[in-house]
């Protein structure tokens, strides 16, 4: 038994997903007006492969929202900048929290190499 996802939804991940807990900082750089240069704040990473992340936030973020997300790595010791987009968002806890996937776009080779490292870094 899985989780109630909506079956029109195909899996379209091409990375392998692994299970983070890191705190994120995101900032919303395109849509409505009224969410743009707002900073949110998330305690909860669900999983992340180098393709995207899954995330729970309490701000619903409309799909195709374009954000730019700052990962501070212990692991490669520095801060990941990375944008992405929204992909799908589900409501949980009646709209209080969301679980929001968010697809990785444009990302140079350097960020992709310092997301191995706190993927699968030692």
């Amino acid at each position: 038994m899985g989780g109630a996802r909506d079956h029109s939804m195909k899996e379209k991940r091409i990375g392998k997903r692994v299970r983070k807990s890191d705190n994120l900082v995101i900032e919303i750089i395109a849509h409505e007006k009224s969410l743009e240069g707002k900073k949110i704040h998330y305690t909860l990473t669900k999983n992340m492969s180098l393709d995207g992340v899954n995330i729970r936030s309490n701000t619903f973020l409309p799909i195709d929202t374009v954000v730019d997300i700052t990962l501070n790595s212990k692991k490669v010791r520095k801060a990941i900048c990375i944008r992405a987009k929204v992909r799908w968002i589900k409501s949980l806890y009646d709209d209080e929290t969301f679980e929001i996937g968010l697809a990785f776009v444009d990302t140079p080779p350097q960020v992709i190499r310092s997301l191995l490292g706190h993927l699968y870094g030692q």
